[in-house]
């Protein structure tokens, strides 16, 4: 559970945040700076030469307003959920976010997600504290992953003047380098692949939830539990996919 003092933290740069908010404001935050020192002096290639059993990893997924991070799309819903080597510990981030725009009906019709449920939640800003922290030392997995890493690059550069540096393993790039295949496939492809069944489809914490149980799945396939992740990370490449 959170401390008394972070829970201070949190109330004290959510008041700061309802304020406007300007280029790089979050860093007048001794903790905001404090985890800005933490993403720049990550050391990658520490956490890809860690066996795979041995590593912490972070399954990720997001929700938008549309699919264009970088011109004017915003995130709707993130969910964050902690693996210890392949299982699932427990511990998780989930929430709405108030996008600070309307949010599109033909996104609408893929999330259900509606203007009217994002009213009261938090901007991005406001949790962005929690989600780096959650974060923190891991490697990232997610479906299509590259995707939920560019939101948020964005949102930390413009905020932080930094971006995450994490390794990362796609569920879909693991999937082609155990099923042989080529191509791009959806979720549902791949979970019916690993034999794991949906729940929740297109809600970021469903999603997240699917993605780590695939996660699982595919390297038991792959049979890399002792490797270090680097092996992960090149065989997910190593049909030459891009």
């Amino acid at each position: 559970m959170p401390s008394e003092q972070f829970r201070e933290t949190m109330s004290r740069i959510r008041a700061g945040l309802r304020r406007k908010l300007t280029r790089g404001a979050l860093l007048e935050d001794p903790e905001m700076h404090s985890l800005q020192q933490r993403l720049l002096e990550l050391a990658p290639r520490e956490l890809t030469q860690q066996a795979v059993a041995e590593t912490r990893f972070v399954v990720i997924d997001t929700e938008t307003t549309g699919l264009k991070a970088y011109a004017g799309d915003e995130i709707v819903s993130i969910s964050l959920l902690e693996l210890e080597g392949i299982h699932a510990t427990g511990r998780e981030f989930s929430t709405l976010i108030n996008p600070g725009r309307d949010i599109p009906e033909s996104s609408v019709e893929i999330h259900h997600i509606r203007n009217e449920d994002v009213a009261d939640a938090p901007v991005l800003e406001e949790v962005l504290l929690e989600v780096v922290d959650f974060i923190d030392h891991a490697v990232l997995v997610g479906h299509h992953i590259g995707f939920d890493i560019r939101f948020l690059n964005r949102v930390l550069h413009r905020e932080m003047l930094c971006h995450l540096k994490h390794p990362w393993l796609d569920t879909m790039l693991l999937y082609l380098a155990a099923s042989g295949r080529v191509g791009h496939y959806s979720l549902e492809d791949v979970a019916n692949f690993s034999q794991v069944e949906i729940h929740g489809r297109h809600t970021a914490h469903g999603d997240a939830v699917t993605a780590a149980k695939v996660f699982r799945q595919l390297v038991g396939h792959l049979g890399e539990f002792t490797s270090p992740v680097q092996l992960l990370i090149d065989r997910q490449f190593e049909l030459g996919h891009f």
